[in-house]
């Protein structure tokens, strides 16, 4: 229904994967912060590590707040 409803405002819906594949678009992915087209982001989605990078780890201001993010 969602992607039905992103199709008719004619952007290209991406079926991103179940809530367990989010760490396929965390930063330091393949498509995180790119602007792709809906074939540029199902092939970021196929290319991303599940390994951690840097962008990924903690700072030494975490975990912040709202007002003062980390």
């Amino acid at each position: 229904m969602a992607m039905g409803l992103i199709d008719e405002l004619r952007f290209d819906p991406v079926d991103g994967g179940a809530i367990a594949e989010s760490w396929r678009q965390q930063p330091g992915t393949p498509g995180y912060l790119r602007d792709l087209s809906a074939d540029g982001v199902r092939q970021a989605l196929a290319d991303a590590s599940p390994e951690r990078g840097a962008e990924w780890r903690a700072t030494p201001k975490s975990p912040g707040t709202f007002a003062s993010p980390a």
